[in-house]
């Protein structure tokens, strides 16, 4: 996992046309931040869970839901049960309670939702500064004037979008342009909660985004990383739908 550093040697500059005044001093925050919320702070039994033992849970439903229905033949029926035995089994031998955490998955799921989309209220504005990964958006113009931050390379194009509250919809007073999508930046600016809801394309398609927090940004520094040239990146900016 690719992760920028505060230390990483910053090329940028301010804005022009950002913030006449002097802005009040930005609090360097991470993305862990971000996910520090009330609706977080609950009991998940499936955390505690391997990837192992989640994948035998999976499993077992799958397997369950197969035998439960009509169309499985005898023969089948017969394996599908041996199958769904050795699961189980190895399930109960690591002291994992099947049967009850499947009759929790939905009300889990509901509970992660929930987190998910809620931001962090101690962060509501506040002034901060945050590494991470563009994502440029063009307007009908063709024009950048924001886009959303993420916390690692690729994400919402050939790794899954993240968390809203792990996304940030940045706003800029004035256009900047990137020199290719996923640029390494440090953004500095005013962050509010607010759940917004957008559809661009990406490399693999149309992706929703939805975040939980904007951010009014005041200075933006395009960031060097060690060891991987930025002109090596695709080049590519996407509008909005289309």
């Amino acid at each position: 996992m690719r992760k920028i550093f505060l230390a990483a040697v910053v090329t940028g500059f301010l804005l022009p046309g950002l913030l006449a005044v002097e802005a009040q001093a930005a609090t360097a925050i991470t993305w862990e931040a971000l996910n520090e919320t009330p609706a977080a702070q609950f009991d998940d039994p499936y955390a505690a869970l391997s990837i192992q033992e989640l994948r035998s849970l999976g499993t077992v439903l799958r397997l369950r839901k197969q035998l439960s229905g009509t169309g499985v033949v005898a023969g089948e029926r017969e394996e599908l049960q041996k199958q769904l035995n050795s699961e189980e089994a190895k399930l109960a031998a690591a002291g994992v309670r099947t049967d009850w955490l499947l009759e929790q998955r939905e009300a889990i799921g509901l509970q992660r939702a929930k987190a998910a989309l809620e931001g962090n209220p101690a962060l509501d504005g506040k002034d901060i500064a945050i590494t991470g990964y563009v994502i440029p958006v063009l307007n009908s113009d063709g024009v950048s004037m924001g886009g959303y931050l993420v916390p690692e390379f690729g994400m919402c194009s050939h790794v899954p979008a993240p968390d809203p509250n792990q996304m940030i919809h940045y706003k800029l007073p004035a256009e900047w342009q990137a020199d290719q999508i996923y640029q390494a930046v440090l953004l500095k600016g005013r962050l509010e909660l607010a759940v917004t809801r957008q559809a661009i394309n990406l490399l693999d398609g149309q992706v929703e985004m939805i975040s939980a927090y904007d951010m009014a940004v005041s200075e933006i520094h395009p960031l060097e990383e060690g060891g991987r040239s930025l002109k090596d990146r695709i080049f590519r900016f996407f509008k909005p739908g289309q």
